[in-house]
This record gives C-alpha cells, structure tokens and sequence, in this order.
C-alpha cells in the first residue's frame, strides 16, 4: 500500500530531501499535503510535482493570492497555525515529517500523534518544549515517533530491541564543527560567515552556528535524554570529525555497537519513512579501507553542555527557556549584533533569569517560549 505523507517544512532542507526520497520511491510514497514559509515560488514548483491535496502557506495575503491561482482549484489552500493544525488533524495522511523550524510544529505534531499515526520529527525544538508530553500521546494512542536526525537514527536503529537498564552509555558524535580545536580568543572576532562554513554537512544557517558552538550536540543529548528515556549522564558527546559514526552504545556486558552511514540525510529520512523496512539504494558503497577516528570531548571546554545538563537537572520549563534564548542569540549572530562568544553567555543569562515551572502544559509553554524570547531579545539589545 502507498503510504500518504505529509510534510511540515516543505521548503526547508529536510523538507527538500524527504520530497527526494519520495521522488525515488514512487511505489511506496506520494505526498498528500506540504506547508512552507515564504519561499512561495519553491512551494509551487512542488506542487506541481507531487500534487498534494492540501497545502500551508505562513502568510495568509500569500494563502488568498494562491488560492485565486486556477491551477491550483483542486487544492485545499490553509495559513498559519491553524493550518498546520488542520494538516496535523489529516486522518487521510499516514504520516507527517515534522520539519519546520522553531516551535510551530508542536501543535500538528500532537494532533497527528492523538490519531495513532507516525511522527517522523526532525524539529528539535519540539522536544524541548514538550518532548515528555509528545512521547506520553505516542504511547496513549499506539502512535510512532520516528527520528530523522542522524544521530537519534542511529540510536534508535542500535536500541529499538533493548532494555535501557542494558545501556552503560551512550556516545552521539559530533564534526567538531569549523572552529575544533581553537580556543575562546581565537573565536571571539569570527564571522557569521566562517561560522557557517560546517566541515561535513550541508545545512541551515541556524544548526550550522549550532554545530559551531556545540548546542546542537548539546541539544541532542536532551532530545535522546527525552525521547528514549536515557539519564542524560548516561548521554556523551564525541568527535568524529569526518560525520561516518552518528552513534555508540556501550552496553553493560561489555559489547559496543556503533551506527553509521554516508553524510546524507535521505539515509535517515528514508528510514523512518519506511520504518521497518529499509529502501533498496545502490548510491552507497562501503569502502572497508577508510578511518575512522573518534576524539573526546572535554565537555568544561564548551558551555553549551554545562547548560543543557542543567537544563536538564532543573527539568519543567528550563530547556525551553535555553532553546529559545539560543534561537535570539543565534539571531544576533547572523545579523552581526553580538560577537560569536556572546551567543552562550545571553543563553546562560536568560538561563539565569527564569524562574522555572515543574508541571507544564502547552498554553503554559509557549507563553513561557514567548517571554524567554523577550528576555533574550532584552539581553540582546543591552
């Protein structure tokens, strides 16, 4: 049976390359409803390419032009957030590739989850948000909640089949980014566009300055704390420079197993697509001869790790609050207000300021998002 998928972040990288997959496997796939930002003219061309039913536009100015659009007639045309609503409320879809940046994927992701449907997530934001409250739907209602990262791929793929109490560690590597192995002087006049320079991976301009300050690696270790209930000290960062090991579990009888691929994120996509079984490619030819070396991570030599445990530790509202002072000062960074060193430092003092909240509810986080925002904007401009 063709399975109908729906894909929040259409435009974006992730969104791109899961329509690539979809492209490749037409017996297996079709696209059945696409939101996108506003890259209009990118939405478009695939739209007459995958022929969705329904499609999101952020705007709604943009969702009236194009539903005035007579080739588009046969297309239900929706806006904003209760847009990606409606598309996370799909009972027609099978499943939904949560890709968007920022926190407005929370919303369809948990309506999907409530149908007992699959969740490819790619957003990492969510599971800062709400990642406890998004696991709990997907056991409520016999959902899925499949990774697309690379890394969350991995480990999934190595403890699908274990007990946690099993695991003694785990290992979730990192490129070490364009700046491994110079020191904090060294970083303090680089520029946004050295910092998007990343060694292995083709990515947004955001995860690319995260990947440069670590808090993309340190994210990961709260969405995998989260997500396969691990204790985030159980949880370590370690450099492989060339991107071939996504990641390491180090179980308690002594055995080690190691997940790796190609740097292409359609290996993932795929996989979670089709999840359990895998897609035939002939792209990827292992060559035994290759090295691979795996460095240590000092985690006092890098901030964003202390932040994320503490994030962690405290537990509630906290690493919502680091997550969204990370998306401003980022921000910043790109828009050369703040100099690359200062992005952590207005992580940590908005960390600082916010009083946190143990028992969270969705209304309850997203106010909470908004005025960590505010906060760090604040912090900003000071």
């Amino acid at each position: 049976m063709i399975k109908k998928i729906s894909i929040l972040g259409s435009t974006g990288s992730i969104g791109k390359q899961t329509l690539s997959v979809i492209a490749k496997n037409k017996e297996k796939f079709n696209v059945y409803s696409l939101a996108g930002g506003k890259n209009i003219d990118l939405l478009l061309n695939q739209v007459f390419k995958f022929k969705p039913k329904i499609i999101s536009v952020l705007n709604k100015d943009d969702a009236i032009r194009l539903q005035k659009n007579p080739l588009l007639r046969k297309v239900k045309i929706l806006s904003g957030d209760s847009g990606l609503k409606q598309i996370g409320q799909s009972k027609e879809a099978d499943i939904l590739v949560s890709a968007t940046s920022g926190v407005s994927s929370l919303i369809p992701t948990l309506e999907f989850l409530k149908l007992g449907k699959r969740v490819c997530v790619a957003s990492k934001e969510i599971f800062l948000l709400l990642g406890n409250k998004i696991t709990a739907l997907a056991n409520q209602y016999s959902g899925e909640v499949i990774p697309i990262d690379s890394e969350h791929s991995g480990l999934f793929q190595l403890i699908k089949n274990e007990d946690i109490s099993n695991i003694r560690r785990v290992y979730l590597t990192a490129s070490g980014g364009p700046f491994f192995g110079k020191n904090n002087a060294q970083l303090r006049n680089v520029t946004p566009k050295e910092a998007l320079n990343h060694p292995t991976w083709s990515m947004g301009d955001k995860i690319s300055i995260d990947s440069a300050t670590m808090m993309n690696k340190a994210i990961e270790i709260i969405e995998a704390s989260i997500m396969f209930k691990i204790p985030h000290k159980k949880i370590y960062p370690i450099i492989n420079r060339k991107s071939h090991i996504h990641s390491i579990v180090e179980f308690i009888d002594g055995n080690i197993l190691f997940s790796g691929s190609y740097n292409d994120m359609r290996i993932p996509i795929g996989y979670a697509l089709n999840f359990p079984n895998r897609l035939d490619s002939t792209e990827y030819k292992f060559q035994p001869d290759e090295r691979i070396n795996l460095i240590r991570i000092h985690e006092k030599n890098y901030k964003a790790f202390s932040l994320a445990r503490k994030a962690l530790d405290i537990g509630g509202s906290m690493p919502a609050v680091m997550n969204a002072a990370n998306n401003i000062a980022v921000e910043a960074f790109l828009n050369n207000k703040i100099k690359f060193t200062d992005i952590l430092k207005i992580v940590e003092k908005t960390m600082n300021k916010h009083e946190p909240i143990k028992r969270i509810t969705l209304k309850k986080i997203l106010d909470i998002n908004e005025i960590a925002l505010k906060d760090a904007y604040n912090i900003v401009n000071k």
